[in-house]
């Protein structure tokens, strides 16, 4: 059965993009999965780095190649069908990745907030045009989950908590939330918890409408995989920096106390284990590994030595020592984004 999983935090700036790009490879390749990206955010950034190593990506004059998330849901939104067809879905392959495709982005896509807005507050009426809004990314997800047989379904969303974002989080089977070990990943925090629990409350009154209209509501209740600390630096030692650690040991209690625990909290862990621990992965900052991998359109821990040419200011790859770092630092990188796809088994 296809497992659908979202990263999600209202704040941007997390590597919430570059994290789901690198799981979705490391499980098509490592893994042997098979996987679908869908770009629901409108910003089009898993777009770009899915697309970035094709030839000809920076021609303007050619199109993307496949269906489009607006063009697939465009159907619905025009009230011409209840379920979207999905046969009628063209995904595209990756350029370079085996098992790996994608259900592309589209700035059209963010006139979906309105439908779904109005689907969010109609829904839990008689309206039976609104309740087949509100079911449709769930359906169209899961059949198509269905009909390629993928096994993995990874959604990159937007750092908002419109409804574009609340739609696709609510279609998940689990969601990661991605931090960073300061300030603002905490004040995103503390907002996540009463963000969360009032989508999933009045999601639960949407559905329990469902089965008097003979409408089978397609969801399943998403549950909490884990948190990820992106960015943080290291003292020379290889230790963590004390300023970090105390950012997140505060995100971590935010998490603990405003997200998975309290009276009526809707979110829940996937492991009990998580809520003494939250973090599954602990990800340093990649330093210029990253804007390699943005440029080559690969996976960070995939990065070939010629294409550090683009990180070099002699304009030649790097070699030795410099090269070796780079290798060793992938490997720890590769061996986080595993501990990720663990938690989702």
């Amino acid at each position: 059965m296809t497992k659908i999983v979202s990263l999600y935090n209202n704040k941007g700036g997390v590597a919430k993009t570059t994290t789901l790009f690198n799981m979705a490879v490391y499980l098509a390749q490592v893994q042997e999965k098979k996987v679908l990206l869908v770009d629901c955010d409108p910003q089009c950034n898993c777009t770009e780095l899915f697309f970035c190593s094709a030839d000809n990506f920076d021609d303007p004059d050619l199109p993307l190649p496949g269906t489009s998330i607006y063009e697939a849901l465009q159907p619905r939104f025009d009230g011409d069908t209840a379920r979207i067809d999905v046969k009628n879905i063209d995904i595209t392959p990756s350029p370079i990745y085996k098992n790996l495709s994608i259900l592309r982005g589209d700035i059209n896509f963010s006139r979906a907030e309105q439908y779904f807005s109005l689907a969010i507050s109609q829904a839990v009426t008689e309206s039976i045009h609104d309740k087949n809004t509100y079911a449709v990314m769930s359906r169209m997800l899961r059949d198509l989950g269905t009909l390629h047989g993928f096994d993995y379904i990874l959604c990159d969303v937007g750092p908002s908590a419109g409804s574009i974002t609340r739609m696709t989080i609510l279609s998940c089977d689990g969601v990661f939330i991605p931090t960073a070990p300061d300030r603002f990943s905490y004040q995103a925090i503390q907002g996540m918890g009463s963000i969360m629990n009032e989508w999933l409350t009045r999601h639960e009154l949407i559905i329990a409408t469902f089965d008097p209209y003979g409408i089978k509501a397609p969801f399943a209740t998403p549950k909490f995989y884990g948190a990820i600390v992106n960015n943080y630096k290291i003292h020379r030692a290889g230790k963590k920096k004390g300023s970090y650690l105390k950012w997140e040991q505060l995100i971590k209690d935010g998490i603990v106390n405003l997200l998975l625990s309290g009276p009526g909290r809707k979110l829940l862990p996937n492991q009990k284990s998580l809520l003494s621990n939250p973090f599954v992965a602990s990800i340093r900052d990649v330093g210029a590994m990253a804007p390699v991998a943005q440029i080559v359109g690969k996976a960070i821990f995939d990065i070939a030595q010629p294409d550090t040419v683009h990180a070099s200011s002699d304009g030649d790859y790097y070699r030795g020592a410099v090269w070796s770092d780079w290798v060793a630092r992938m490997e720890e990188y590769k061996s986080e984004i595993g501990k990720i796809a663990v938690a989702m088994e």
